[in-house]
């Protein structure tokens, strides 16, 4: 993930409210979702913007490597 989180195809980057709202909508496309955690604070400081979507979704334009880690199952950060 050298170069982060990117929209590829979408003109944001969607981030997941919680755990288990990034858990269902990464579980439509694989049985086993890698769950990302995203330092806002350390983003906001490399200039990210966020921006609310809805009650469950923010936005960024995108994401630092640098500001991402994965969450593993018991939801503690690896």
């Amino acid at each position: 993930m050298v170069k982060g989180l990117l929209p590829m195809n979408r003109q944001y980057v969607h981030l997941s409210e919680d755990i288990n709202t990034a858990n269902l909508v990464g579980s439509r496309k694989t049985d086993t979702p890698i769950i990302l955690s995203i330092d806002t604070y350390a983003a906001r400081e490399e200039g990210v913007k966020f921006y609310h979507g809805n009650d469950q979704v923010w936005l960024a334009d995108s994401v630092p490597s640098k500001c991402i880690s994965v969450v593993d199952e018991f939801n503690q950060e690896k």
